[in-house]
């Protein structure tokens, strides 16, 4: 905003008002160390730390300070010394008694006046009063009409009257508001009262009207009237050519049964020849193709999110039931390793869920030479849920260190699967009930313009 505190911290200069200030300053740094307020008051003393360095930032932060409450202190003295000047001026203006109000001249309208009332020196209360303007006298009439007309001469004169092709602006008033103008035209079909310009079928000569102006002051009354040359709309050949051709299409009352419109051939001079504009298709088919193209290729990403969010649901859904079918096996003493190979059999099913073929690929893996900790690793890295790696890790423990709690550890983790499997159905039942809040609304709102239309209907026609 150009105050340039900057230059507040290096003036040493002892102005006007610096010893209040400094005092002031006193005083509020006495105030902030019995009263600290974090943020308040470092955020200078930090900007000057960090332009000028520590050793020189408590001087000018001191100088910046004192240098701030002096203009500020100006300031204050200045701002209530016109408001004590203000306030003697109004009280001594209030109580000068006036006999006469001034009546406003007609260019300035009604006047209000707020006074106050002494009956016998008590105050009796305030009144609120509005003086008219001032009536004009004939000879000042006639003066302001002379003066009007001068000034409407002028405007019409900016109109270029002898070749007007579009809308005219009239003035409602002149002379400040004192004199009214009403505008009358000799062809409306041309030039209406309202400054409108209806020259579309015009001759390229144009047609004249008489434009008057009826000027009034009070009681007196003065006519003018304007000669306006009423063109039509552009003097370029093209324009030209294009009212030509209206016309021919227009015709007379004979030409208008034809069934057909004949073009000019020739016009100013020049030969014709007419050709009918052929739409082009080119630009939008590319546009078209191109937003075409954008809008597939962030459809196909979109599909293919959902492709695997809905895989992610599978292996979610049928966690428990694999879980279980494990858990059942691996108690008949069968050896995971067998019972990999045993749930492999499930991917070979048209309807086989997702997880199986896992199970499948973990089988081919331990086939190849895969340690068999590694191959439970990869299982559960390639499900990608928390839940198949937990599964895959107890296996992966259950390899390593041969602990025989495996069986416990699994029907509790199928215990857990079950309660997320109810979480999770009931999370996507509430996501079903919020969408069909939509087509509810719709069906309402239908269901509504049903009943209310008949009614409204029915209550018209007994009115």
């Amino acid at each position: 905003m150009g105050f340039r505190p900057l230059e507040w911290c290096r003036d040493e200069r002892r102005g006007l008002l610096f010893g209040p200030a400094k005092w002031l300053w006193k005083k509020q740094e006495k105030y902030r160390i019995r009263h600290p307020q974090p943020g308040l008051y470092g955020g200078a003393q930090e900007a000057l730390r960090t332009i000028c360095g520590e050793t020189q930032a408590k001087k000018y932060y001191e100088r910046y300070q004192i240098q701030k409450n002096r203009r500020l202190l100006l300031l204050f003295l200045v701002g209530m010394g016109m408001s004590a000047a203000f306030s003697i001026a109004f009280a001594v203006q209030r109580r000068v008694p006036v006999r006469v109000l001034e009546r406003p001249e007609p260019s300035e309208g009604v006047r209000q006046y707020d006074l106050q009332v002494l009956a016998d020196g008590d105050r009796a209360g305030k009144i609120v009063v509005e003086v008219p303007v001032r009536q004009l006298t004939p000879q000042e009439a006639e003066e302001f009409l002379r003066q009007a007309e001068e000034e409407l001469d002028t405007i019409v004169g900016n109109w270029y009257p002898d070749a007007v092709d579009d809308d005219l602006s009239f003035p409602d008033r002149l002379q400040d508001g004192v004199v009214d103008v009403r505008f009358d035209s000799s062809r409306y079909d041309v030039l209406d009262g309202a400054g409108h310009v209806r020259n579309a079928w015009l001759q390229e000569e144009g047609e004249v009207v008489d434009l008057r102006a009826v000027l009034t002051c009070g009681e007196s009354r003065r006519e003018c009237v304007y000669p306006i040359r009423v063109i039509p709309k552009g003097s370029e050949f093209e324009a030209r050519l294009e009212r030509e051709a209206m016309r021919r299409i227009q015709g007379t009352d004979a030409q208008k049964t034809d069934k057909t419109v004949v073009l000019p051939q020739d016009f100013d001079g020049k030969s014709l020849r007419w050709e009918t504009k052929r739409s082009f298709y080119g630009g939008w088919t590319a546009f078209l193709t191109a937003v075409g193209c954008l809008t597939l290729y962030v459809a196909f990403e979109k599909d293919l999110a959902k492709e695997g969010e809905k895989y992610r649901e599978e292996l979610l859904l049928v966690y428990p039931s694999f879980l279980a079918k494990l858990t059942l096996l691996a108690g008949t003493g069968m050896p995971v390793r067998m019972v990999f190979f045993k749930m492999a059999q499930e991917a070979k099913r048209k309807d086989a869920a997702p997880v199986y073929e896992e199970v499948l690929r973990t089988c081919r893996e331990m086939e190849s030479g895969e340690t068999e900790l590694q191959a439970y690793e990869n299982f559960g890295v390639r499900c990608r849920l928390p839940q198949y790696k937990k599964c895959a890790s107890l296996l992966s423990q259950n390899v390593q260190k041969g602990t025989g709690r495996l069986l416990d550890a699994l029907r509790q983790e199928s215990v857990n699967a079950f309660e997320e499997r109810k979480a999770f159905a009931l999370r996507k039942g509430e996501e079903a009930q919020t969408k069909m809040i939509l087509p509810m609304l719709m069906m309402l709102v239908a269901v509504m313009i049903l009943v209310m239309v008949p009614a409204c209907f029915s209550f018209g026609g007994l009115t």
